[in-house]
């Protein structure tokens, strides 16, 4: 839909697909969220809230599905029978609502929907069938609200892919070639909320340009008992996790400032900008590859990661730097950095970014003294190992992966 933009947010990875006995879920302790800022100022300007409830039906049995009676005949795949899935024993529901601020007022947030239905999480071929009929079960959560709104939430197949062993063994790849490495994340599913709202809605005040992130709070105080119900949560809610662009937490950000950037906001992130101008990865580059790129005063990567592409995404009235996921919602989308598609090489594209790739580019990005091969290097995996092409239909992202 084209009057529409897709927004993506992924929890809890590294899903085996035989996750029992207990399966993965949202937690219904955690309030997650996805932020828009359509101004510039690293501040939420449209948040969409979304909060989880987990039940259980039969609680003697260590099921995650029971057998039923349906049509006079006892069957033990779960299914659904149009407003309801029939044998699940642990079903989860959950609301939407969008809030035009911070978020942080759940008073002022107008619903969009609620006991909205989550998928069962793939179990195997007895329990949710096989492809197809476990594709049709996770279809019936697929969701329109008013508005021109679409969401899913539930079990996905995780589309982003990377040869994380080497990696993060200090750097062990050979840049130089693209394939033959290893997809780590191959056959791994994850918690998706997939979005689909109307640009109209997310729109600023000044031009089309929306930075997107997406967080993950818990309450203050954490009380355990030795009676029900054993756990309660209460107090403030309190961020502990963000992700905006790719790679970011996990790479630029020093290990002593992980919680730090867990808890704060994209509009106090010029606390790290040394990370961005001098980033540690283009020494690693140069060390193990001589590569000689520039490892200092880097302001094509502030320009491509905290500010917005001049002419392209940069907000008409930026104002702060900020980790964000930007997209000009009046350009076709080609992909990272501006928005990002799910199966293109974002291991890749920041590989080269930080290898000066991009310096000087089309004379609307900061120069620099590039990498001797900048633009050629590579992770070593070039695509989702177990689906190399997404979904051509909401919720984009493939069913889950079976045992």
């Amino acid at each position: 839909n084209p009057n529409n933009v897709v927004l993506v947010a992924n929890y809890v990875p590294f899903e085996n697909p035989a996750g029992g006995p207990n399966f993965y879920r949202f937690g219904d302790d955690v309030r997650y969220q996805i932020h828009v800022d359509n101004v510039g100022d690293g501040k939420s300007h449209v948040t969409f809230t979304f909060r989880f409830r987990t039940s259980t039906v039969d609680g003697t049995t260590f099921l995650y599905n029971t057998p039923y009676v349906r049509d006079g005949a006892l069957t033990k795949q779960i299914a659904f029978d149009g407003s309801k899935y029939l044998g699940w024993n642990r079903p989860q529901t959950y609301s939407v609502s969008v809030n035009r601020s911070d978020g942080e007022d759940d008073s002022s947030s107008a619903v969009l929907g609620s006991n909205l239905l989550t998928p069962p999480d793939v179990v195997g071929a007895a329990s949710t069938g096989d492809a197809a009929y476990y594709h049709t079960l996770a279809n019936a959560a697929i969701h329109n609200l008013s508005g021109g709104v679409t969401v899913f939430a539930g079990q996905r197949d995780d589309p982003f892919y990377a040869n994380l062993g080497p990696i993060f063994d200090i750097l062990t790849l050979n840049p130089l070639i693209a394939t033959g490495g290893e997809d780590y994340l191959n056959n791994e599913n994850v918690h998706s909320i997939v979005l689909s709202v109307p640009k109209s809605m997310i729109k600023g005040p000044n031009d089309s340009v929306i930075g997107v992130w997406a967080t993950a709070s818990r309450r203050q105080e954490t009380v355990l008992s030795s009676t029900p119900p054993f756990k309660a949560s209460e107090g403030n809610w309190v961020q502990v996790s963000r992700l905006g662009n790719p790679l970011i937490n996990e790479v630029v950000i020093g290990l002593g400032q992980k919680d730090l950037f867990n808890a704060s906001r994209p509009a106090n992130d010029s606390q790290f900008l040394p990370r961005y101008q001098n980033p540690l990865l283009a020494t690693y580059f140069n060390v193990l590859f001589g590569q000689g790129v520039d490892t200092t005063n880097r302001q094509d990567l502030v320009d491509i990661l905290l500010r917005g592409v001049n002419t392209l995404n940069r907000p008409a009235r930026w104002s702060a730097f900020a980790d964000e996921l930007r997209y000009n919602m009046d350009v076709p989308s080609f992909g990272f950095p501006n928005g990002r598609n799910l199966t293109e090489n974002v291991v890749d594209t920041e590989l080269n970014a930080v290898d000066g790739a991009f310096c000087g580019f089309g004379g609307v990005i900061p120069a620099c003294h590039a990498g001797a091969n900048a633009g050629q290097l590579h992770q070593g995996v070039s695509q989702d190992s177990d689906h190399p092409t997404a979904q051509s239909t909401f919720p984009y992202l493939n069913d889950p992966n079976m045992p």
